[in-house]
């Protein structure tokens, strides 16, 4: 991913965040007949050595028997993102432009098919999420249907190998047209697009 020393980001509480708030990621892995890409949940457990990323997929979606252990993958995760007018700036002559935040990791994977694994990853996968959504675990699904659905899909885990995170929020820009951008942005009362002004009041100061 081309990153100008001015968009990189390092720190790995702040690419934490990004991964936890925007779960649903792109996988993409090269394979013989071309790229494979599939759109889903991950979870992924950081640790010392760069972590792991946790999923599952459709038995029938045939991304999953491309994971030998070996083949490097890359897991995108896509935070909030906003186009930005020139009109909003202080500096004339400007052009448009698009900011955004963006993490790869990268890595092998491993196909698991393991009933005992797959409950667990799902159970924890619903739990994350039924937790920002209502704040609380919620009821889940009944065992049999669990049981029953299980059979349709497969694990796996990517150990994560290298991590790049790029937040593009103007760094390149004056200090007053930041706050110009940022704040027409919170006017459009776009949801994306607020999210990428106050990311730009915390981190577009480069």
């Amino acid at each position: 991913m081309y990153t100008p020393p001015g968009f990189k980001i390092e720190d790995p509480e702040v690419i934490r965040r990004i991964v936890d708030d925007n779960g649903f990621a792109t996988l993409v892995t090269p394979s013989g007949d071309g790229v494979k890409v599939t759109h889903l949940p991950l979870l992924f457990e950081p640790s010392g050595d760069g972590g792991v990323i946790n999923g599952h997929m459709a038995k029938a979606n045939d991304h999953w028997q491309m994971f030998d252990g070996t083949a490097e993958s890359v897991a995108i995760f896509h935070g909030p993102d906003a186009y930005v007018s020139p009109e909003w700036y202080e500096t004339p002559g400007a052009v448009p432009t698009w900011n955004y935040a963006i993490v790869h990791m990268r890595g092998p994977i491993t196909h698991i098919d393991d009933t005992d694994w797959l409950l667990a990853h799902v159970d924890e996968l619903v739990d994350f999420h039924e937790n920002k959504a209502l704040g609380n675990a919620g009821t889940g699904a009944p065992e049999e249907i669990k049981l029953k659905l299980i059979n349709a899909i497969i694990g796996f885990q990517m150990q994560v190998t290298t991590i790049e995170a790029k937040f593009k929020l103007n760094q390149n820009r004056s200090k007053a047209d930041r706050v110009k951008a940022a704040n027409s942005l919170d006017q459009t009362g776009d949801h994306g697009s607020m999210e990428i002004a106050a990311m730009m009041r915390e981190f577009g100061s480069g």
